[in-house]
């Protein structure tokens, strides 16, 4: 990967602030822009104190590497067979998606993004930069709910896990994660171990057929268990 010197990067900066740049930076969403080798070549100042990093730091970098984002299930989707940049020059129509991306220090936060694509004749006033993006932060429990509202997996037809089965304690440590509580917030709420609380989730998923915390909660939704 070609380096990106310090002063390429500012005068990229400061193109940026002469042309969208001024846009982006009156948005109320996090907006970064790549190019089509997937190298950061602007960032707006929601982005920044989202991500919780410096435009110098961010510029120059290729955003696979910021971001680190997975899908719900944890599966990796940043990366070199990343689809957005690649299609940049045809303008593929790209739609919205959810993502877990790494903020500074390692925290995680769930975003959603959208992906605008800058026409060729546009991408010199747009300081090299041809895919936009735009992020914010989405809430747990919105998640949740839009999740929900999809059907039930072919394999498993509505009905055939038993809501009986769970007892009063797993549909309180069920409730309690539908309110985005961790395990050791549950833990503390309920006066008992985390490996207590790990235990019970353990037989959350057997019972109703599940194999994640997030499927355990979407379908307690969508059956009404809690």
């Amino acid at each position: 990967m070609q380096a990106v010197s310090l002063d390429a990067v500012i005068q990229v900066g400061d193109m940026m602030m002469n042309t969208f740049g001024e846009v982006f930076e009156q948005s109320t969403d996090a907006v970064f822009g790549i190019d089509t080798a997937g190298i950061i070549r602007y960032t707006n100042r929601k982005f920044e104190r989202l991500m919780g990093y410096s435009c110098k730091q961010l510029c120059g970098t290729w955003c696979a590497e910021v971001l680190c984002g997975t899908d719900m299930h944890g599966q990796p989707f940043c990366g070199p067979h990343c689809p957005i940049p690649k299609t940049a020059s045809d303008q593929s129509s790209i739609g919205d998606f959810d993502l877990v991306v790494k903020c500074a220090k390692w925290d995680q936060v769930l975003v959603n993004i959208g992906a605008s694509y800058i026409a060729p004749q546009l991408r010199e006033q747009a300081g090299q930069v041809d895919v936009y993006f735009s992020m914010r932060q989405v809430s747990t429990r919105r998640l949740l709910q839009r999740m929900a509202m999809a059907p039930l997996d072919g394999s498993v037809k509505a009905g055939t896990r038993g809501r009986g089965q769970l007892t009063d304690r797993e549909k309180e440590i069920l409730g309690l994660a539908v309110k985005g509580m961790k395990t050791s917030q549950i833990a503390s709420r309920l006066f008992i171990s985390t490996q207590t609380v790990r235990s019970h989730f353990k037989n959350i998923y057997r019972k109703i057929g599940v194999n994640s915390r997030t499927e355990a909660v979407v379908f307690s939704i969508q059956q009404g268990l809690i």
